[in-house]
């Protein structure tokens, strides 16, 4: 997993915000879910709680969605989804905001 963006969105929870981030991953067998994924970006959402420079989370909290399926890693495939990061980031916020019972502030 090599990460290309992200961005801390904070909640009205103290020391509490949402973990956005794009990142690029080779796919493959997902020992959490069983299920096959394909390589690509994606991008997800998760709640993370910080103190200082520790970064805690809750496993299964979270959600992410396949921007740009690839065969391979290339900066065309990853400039196209950074571009969709704008469209899709606020359905993917309000999908783990309401399955965590958080506000965003």
């Amino acid at each position: 997993m090599v990460t290309i963006w992200k961005k801390y969105i904070p909640c009205k929870e103290k020391n509490t915000f949402l973990k956005c981030e794009l990142y690029y991953s080779l796919g493959g067998y997902n020992y959490f879910t069983y299920k096959q994924e394909p390589r690509g970006y994606y991008l997800s959402v998760s709640p993370v709680e910080k103190s200082g420079c520790m970064e805690s989370y809750v496993a299964f909290s979270g959600i992410k969605k396949l921007m740009v399926e690839v065969k391979r890693k290339s900066k065309k495939k990853e400039s196209e989804a950074i571009e969709m990061i704008e469209k899709s980031l606020p359905e993917l916020v309000d999908v783990v905001v309401s399955k965590n019972g958080l506000k965003v502030a």
